[in-house]
């Protein structure tokens, strides 16, 4: 399991960003841009996205992260 450390240095880097749906209005939240729907389902493009996506790596719970590191 990644340490808190980890953890916080992952989170430091999200965005939580607001717009209204393209499809019908209901404002809705995402992450560094990338947006679904509650109401109707649309979801905007991942390329959208204000950051590059991270890989899986990046992830403070991969799987094969190492558990010296």
């Amino acid at each position: 399991m990644a340490d808190a450390a980890d953890a916080a240095a992952f989170l430091e880097g999200q965005e939580i960003t607001s717009i209204q749906c393209r499809e019908c209005g209901t404002e809705v939240s995402g992450i560094n841009g990338r947006y679904s729907c509650h109401g109707c389902g649309w979801s905007n493009p991942w390329y959208e996205g204000h950051r590059e996506l991270p890989v899986a790596q990046d992830d403070p719970d991969w799987p094969g992260r190492s558990k010296s590191a």
